[in-house]
């Protein structure tokens, strides 16, 4: 009996594991065909794969786990790349990969299952002689979407009566992240660059107090255009930077940092 157990067992992750490696496979593939392969892509490939096989991953042989991975992993990459024809809210996508990923799988259960792989609990599907498991399966994914869709209708209708669930659509433009929480990328990435920057500047200063020489931090603009202007921004303290400006130039590609004209009328002060 322990090693029956076992068996299905090490079934299940073989199939499981396959089809996560298909999923990654295949959406990786298909990213490159398009000319673009994404990270977010290689971690979507594989979530599929896991949320297809997981009904079927213990009653079919692993060459059926290839497949299912395959085919979900197709339809929801396509069905992701229309979303934007869909009138509905998904902002993780969670109603195509999980929804439309799961009832595929669950679907699919019910042609590619064998009782000899798991003789206890099995049965045979609609490829091998009992195509009525197919129609227990489609049953089962209606059931499934009624029971959903009356809890979640159970939960977010009285919210939406008590105390409104939809965005303004100002907010939804704007971000969440922005206007509910006052945080964006943005603003982290200009406070990671200014701790950078005085965190280099404090070093300068210390060195300036042992008596070691030191230079200047710059930030600087170097366009592919020749024909566009190159700049660089001194980066100053306060106290400094009242009486420094920023200096712009026309540096072509091929030019030294000697050839830099400054441009003193039009600068701007970089305050750290």
């Amino acid at each position: 009996m322990f090693f029956h157990f076992s068996g299905l067992a090490s079934l299940a992750l073989v199939n499981t594991n396959a089809a996560a490696a298909t999923g990654l496979v295949t959406w990786v593939v298909i990213d490159a065909i398009r000319g673009h392969v994404s990270i977010s892509g290689s971690c979507l490939g594989p979530i599929v794969g896991l949320v297809a096989v997981t009904p079927s991953c213990g009653f079919i042989q692993s060459g059926w786990a290839l497949l299912i991975a395959f085919i979900a992993t197709v339809v929801v990459y396509f069905l992701l790349l229309n979303k934007h024809h869909m009138h509905f809210d998904d902002a993780l996508d969670v109603a195509i990969i999980h929804g439309v990923g799961g009832i595929l799988g669950v679907f699919m259960t019910g042609l590619f299952p064998e009782k000899s792989v798991n003789s206890i609990n099995g049965v045979d599907g609609a490829f091998y002689g009992r195509p009525i498991q197919m129609w227990y399966q489609t049953a089962a994914i209606l059931t499934a979407i009624g029971f959903a869709a009356a809890c979640t209708a159970g939960i977010l209708l009285p919210l939406d009566w008590i105390m409104g669930i939809r965005l303004a659509k100002e907010d939804e433009l704007e971000g969440l992240d922005l206007t509910a929480h006052g945080e964006g990328w943005e603003v982290a990435a200009s406070r990671a660059v200014g701790d950078l920057v005085k965190t280099i500047l404090e070093e300068q200063e210390t060195m300036k107090a042992n008596g070691q020489g030191t230079g200047t931090f710059e930030l600087r603009y170097k366009p592919n255009n020749p024909s566009q202007k190159a700049f660089k921004i001194r980066l100053l303290k306060k106290n400094e930077a009242r009486n420094d400006q920023l200096d712009f130039g026309a540096v072509n590609n091929d030019q030294s940092d000697q050839n830099t004209v400054e441009i003193n009328s039009d600068g701007e002060q970089i305050n750290i």
